[in-house]
């Protein structure tokens, strides 16, 4: 992601941060202008009012203090800076993932996704309200077709019993052949897919929401 950041907008100055030293390492093998450093999102590494903006996706469905990571957002962000987060809203009957959830008991991605937070978006605004950072806008991501994928997919290591060694990343990443370039035909296509949908439903409620809000003067 921070990467992507820095490709398009190569004008910027892009930190990125992860607890995981394995993470960091693999990503300074090749940083693309990017200043990678180890760090815990509850206990940011940088000085007050540093960031003109921050980025977070996919970490505060993750973490059992997640306020306590906002609260550090609002610190290391300028007057006015801006907080854009992508977060999963699987507590919201409107999603697959909430709907099963709220019917079955069954949480489908909080053992083998650790997942251990199942917001809703009226729970990610007053987080934020908490945090005195100002919500602007709203998009949805994850529609019904990679809902439908990402609870397949989640359902499957649940009855399978175990997580597998690896992402679908890691996977194409590491291998070669025919199977590998199949896998990866079928991850764009899912991708590409996934996209369009969000990019025509944005408005309508998903399996995600990017919020995108700014620090109180």
């Amino acid at each position: 992601m921070a990467k992507a950041v820095k490709f398009y907008r190569p004008d910027l100055d892009v930190l990125g941060i992860d607890i995981s030293k394995g993470a960091i390492s693999e990503a300074k093998r090749n940083p693309q202008g990017v200043k990678f450093s180890l760090g815990d999102a509850c206990q940011l590494p940088f000085e007050d009012e540093s960031f003109e903006a921050v980025l977070m996706f996919d970490l505060l469905e993750h973490l059992d203090d997640p306020s306590k990571s906002l609260r550090e957002v609002h610190r290391v962000l300028k007057p006015r800076g801006i907080f854009s987060a992508f977060t999963p809203i699987e507590g919201s009957i409107l999603s697959i993932c909430g709907l099963a959830r709220k019917l079955f008991g069954f949480v489908v991605k909080e053992k083998y996704a650790a997942h251990i937070q199942q917001y809703t978006l009226a729970d990610l605004l007053r987080l934020l309200k908490q945090s005195r950072l100002e919500f602007l806008k709203k998009r949805y991501f994850g529609h019904f077709f990679l809902q439908l994928v990402d609870f397949a997919y989640f359902t499957f290591l649940s009855f399978r019993g175990k997580n597998l060694p690896y992402s679908v990343e890691g996977y194409l990443a590491r291998e070669q052949g025919l199977k590998r370039n199949l896998i990866a035909l079928i991850k764009s296509a899912i991708a590409a897919i996934s996209y369009f949908e969000s990019k025509i439903f944005w408005f309508l409620p998903a399996s995600g929401v990017h919020l995108t809000a700014r620090r109180f003067p």
